[in-house]
């Protein structure tokens, strides 16, 4: 099949000076200028449109894909671009887990900082600015309810705040003992970069304090990193920063 048309991309608008406030959105992004693969974004604040019920998804050739992972899986089958190519299998079993870690655990603590916390959710009200202004004052709070649920059914939400934040330190501290630079494996880019950078942007990149962002801000890795992971992919945000 001939492709005359770059894949479209669906995701939350853009906010801040991250590329997306989604560490998801973020990932597969940046998976995408890394393996430099052609797409145009569409923005949408309803993750209802996709095939699972979530952001992101992309549209390729007429056909709706959902699920980062899965996305990336299947680019790669049929794009034949792997930026994972060069990785041995230790190095493949180590994104697996650096993966399952952000967003099977770390994932859950970015929902709790960012929409649960009072200090959090102060600033990311504002991602939903697209309800109509009389709507507001009922849809928010039963959005914030639907979060609240959602994290208590997960179990972050079981946990005092001092539990996940301490829980989130050790994610972190596990993560960061593997890392090489100046990427994770070394000189070249891997798909684990792109996972790594959606998680530290959304939470280096926005204006939500917690105990976690300060404990990223004091590793020097971390601040040098993200940084370099921005200038080098999204220069265009590089500047607002």
């Amino acid at each position: 099949m001939t492709r005359t048309a770059p894949i479209k991309l669906f995701q939350f608008p853009r906010m801040f000076a991250t590329p997306n406030v989604s560490p998801f959105c973020c990932k597969l992004e940046t998976w995408l200028r890394i393996a430099g693969i052609p797409y145009e974004v569409v923005d949408t604040t309803d993750p209802r449109k996709g095939p699972k019920g979530k952001v992101p998804f992309i549209d390729e050739d007429g056909r709706r894909m959902g699920d980062s992972t899965l996305i990336i899986e299947h680019l790669k089958r049929t794009r034949g671009v792997d930026p994972d190519a060069h990785l041995d299998a230790g190095q493949r079993a180590t994104t697996v887990l650096v993966q399952r870690t952000i967003e099977e655990h770390y994932a859950f603590i970015v929902l709790y900082t960012h929409f649960i916390r009072d200090a959090g959710w102060q600033h990311m009200q504002a991602t939903l600015q697209g309800v109509p202004a009389v709507l507001r004052p009922l849809v928010l709070p039963l959005v914030r309810g639907h979060m609240r649920k959602a994290l208590n059914m997960q179990g972050t939400l079981r946990h005092s705040d001092a539990e996940i934040m301490e829980a989130a330190q050790r994610d972190w501290q596990a993560i960061l003992s593997l890392a090489s630079e100046p990427f994770f494996f070394g000189a070249e880019p891997a798909t684990v970069d792109a996972t790594l950078f959606g998680a530290l942007a959304t939470t280096l990149f926005t204006p939500v304090p917690s105990p976690i962002r300060g404990f990223l801000e004091g590793q020097p890795w971390v601040v040098a990193y993200a940084a370099r992971m921005r200038d080098r992919y999204f220069p265009e945000l590089a500047a607002r920063g």
